[in-house]
């Protein structure tokens, strides 16, 4: 009797232990991903990427849409985020504690040092909105309006400041009312009248877009001949890292006016540095490989590119995605080389 005790004891701890080690298993195959709106074409491959993952890796990305990058980023350095998308003009000032994170140097560079790129794309185009019957036909016309510039203590502030300093010469809160708000009390606020100009960094052809134009006629607010200009060279391409774009007359519903120039902002996507190098190889590669299908599944995505997978990429890369991009015989910039 005494025997059977001991081996009945022996099962259940086994029993147990199994359970255990099972849920230790089950618990890392999700990961947990944080993303911007869920109109932007980062959010949108992050789906994607949900829908692919599972069938070619094994894990599942539970994603939390209408968060703060800026923010958000900075769970990489307690380990509480294992994915995210990202934009390079952020980058210097998380490793550096600059900017939003002058308050916060050790916890930013904590999860700058935590971190691991594994691609990157243009992403999303900026669009200006404003309502036809507004009377604002050009960026100039915002003087002592009232425009929705992202999330408070969002990166896009900063860059769409640059953007209007380049263009008009016209500061936030001083020339017009910043107002900060999340990206979907955003979109509400432009939709009830609340504020005069709306914008956001999304890609050219997003339905996000598409909502302004169910409620009546808008006009696409751009930068003009400014993009020809030294200073939106040197401040839009070379500090910010983006890339010219136009946005074409009628690609959206009750769109009104011509084509528009404007810039567009490189993405690129984040891992946890201390995720399995097989696991993060094995993700790298079931991106580019499953590519058309990635394509296929919405219009924004066909930015993304084998030709050119590092696009505006600027932190080191992950060990697995520098084993990819040797394997397929791609060259890695120094930089980027952990």
């Amino acid at each position: 009797m005494k025997n059977f005790r001991t081996l009945s004891l022996s099962l259940i701890v086994a029993l147990v232990l199994s359970l255990a080690a099972s849920g230790v298993n089950a618990q890392s195959k999700i990961l947990r991903v944080d993303a911007t709106h869920p109109g932007g074409s980062p959010a949108i491959l992050l789906t994607v990427l949900g829908k692919i993952f599972p069938r070619e890796v094994g894990v599942s990305l539970q994603i939390n849409t209408g968060q703060t990058l800026t923010r958000s980023v900075l769970k990489f350095g307690t380990d509480d985020l294992d994915m995210i998308h990202f934009v390079p003009q952020i980058s210097p000032w998380l490793k550096n504690g600059q900017r939003m994170y002058k308050k916060l140097k050790k916890k930013a560079n904590k999860a700058y040092n935590s971190a691991s790129s594994i691609f990157g794309f243009p992403a999303s185009a900026i669009h200006i909105i404003a309502w036809a019957d507004s009377g604002i036909k050009t960026l100039a016309d915002i003087k002592g309006k009232r425009v929705f510039m992202g999330p408070p203590a969002g990166g896009f502030y900063t860059q769409v400041s640059s953007y209007f300093n380049v263009v008009t010469g016209y500061t936030p809160n001083k020339d017009f009312d910043a107002i900060r708000l999340p990206w979907a009390q955003g979109v509400q606020a432009m939709l009830d009248g609340q504020i005069d100009v709306w914008l956001a960094s999304t890609a050219v052809g997003s339905a996000i877009i598409n909502q302004f134009g169910a409620k009546k006629k808008f006009v696409l607010l751009g930068a003009g001949k400014a993009a020809d200009s030294e200073k939106w060279q040197k401040v839009m391409i070379e500090q910010l890292l983006n890339e010219n774009a136009t946005i074409p007359a009628g690609i959206y519903t009750n769109q009104v006016g011509g084509n528009v120039r404007t810039t567009a902002a490189n993405s690129f996507i984040l891992v946890r540095k201390n995720l399995d190098t097989d696991l993060v190889y094995k993700m790298v590669k079931a991106t580019w490989e499953n590519l058309d299908e990635i394509h296929k599944s919405a219009a924004v995505l066909k930015t993304l590119s084998k030709a050119n997978p590092l696009a505006g990429v600027n932190m080191p890369l992950h060990p697995g995605a520098v084993k990819y991009y040797k394997e397929i015989g791609f060259k890695i910039p120094a930089r980027l080389i952990p």
